[in-house]
This record gives structure tokens, sequence and C-alpha cells, in this order.
């Protein structure tokens, strides 16, 4: 493989630009949000998932960002991503263009950092897992 010496470098580059998508979108899930909350409630949702939704983004976008348990949080990133995808399709009825695209890039990316792991530049790594 012709850069095949920089696995470690793009499992960094990886793990920065989903994490940092994740903690972006998860913060105003965290703080008061209360057109979030009417939107929700209007999909049939309840409202307390919003938090959740935020912590979750948030504090797993920081863990991806760091490399902490990458392989454990990528995929469990990817399994939220579904969920959001599935809602988008299904309740939402939104079109790949201008709507799933996010959703879709960070679960196929999510997946891979699944597979590839936090690499030499990550808490995972400093630690021994």
């Amino acid at each position: 493989m012709l850069f095949a010496q920089y696995i470690d470098l793009s499992s960094l580059i990886l793990r920065l630009a989903i994490g940092s998508a994740f903690m972006i979108h998860g913060y105003p899930k965290l703080t008061s949000n209360q057109q979030g909350k009417g939107w929700m409630k209007s999909m049939g949702m309840p409202v307390a998932l919003i938090p959740f939704a935020g912590v979750v983004e948030f504090f797993g976008g920081l863990g991806l960002i760091l490399g902490i348990l990458t392989p454990v949080i990528a995929f469990l990133s990817a399994l939220w991503m579904l969920s959001t995808t599935w809602l988008s399709v299904t309740k939402i009825k939104k079109k790949y263009a201008g709507g799933l695209e996010i959703d879709i890039t960070l679960l196929l990316a999510s997946l891979a950092l699944t597979f590839l792991g936090g690499g030499t530049f990550s808490i995972d790594h400093l630690i021994g897992l």
C-alpha cells in the first residue's frame, strides 16, 4: 500500500472530524433549547430524549477526539447515527441531499473508526488498550 504508514495519522484525523461534529451537534441539546423540545413533541417523541442525545453526542465526541475506548464509542456512535437516520427517513421523510447526508456520513465514518481503532495518537494507546 502506498500510504500504509499513515494509518495512525488517518485515525487521528478521522477521530477529530467525527468527534468535533458530534460535539457541535450535541452541545445545543445540553443547553436550554425550547425550539428543539417543541419539535420533538410534534414528532411524538419524548422530550427527555433531548438531554440524553446531548450527553451521547457531546461526551461521545469528546471521547473520540481524545481516543478513549475508540472502537466502543465509535460503534455506539454508528448505532446512534443509524437510529437518527431511521428517524429521519420514517418520521421526517428527509431525502439524502439536504437532510440525510450528514447522518449517513457520520454513520459510515464511525463504522470505519470502529475497525481502524484509535491509533498511536490516542489515550487508548497510552494506557495500552
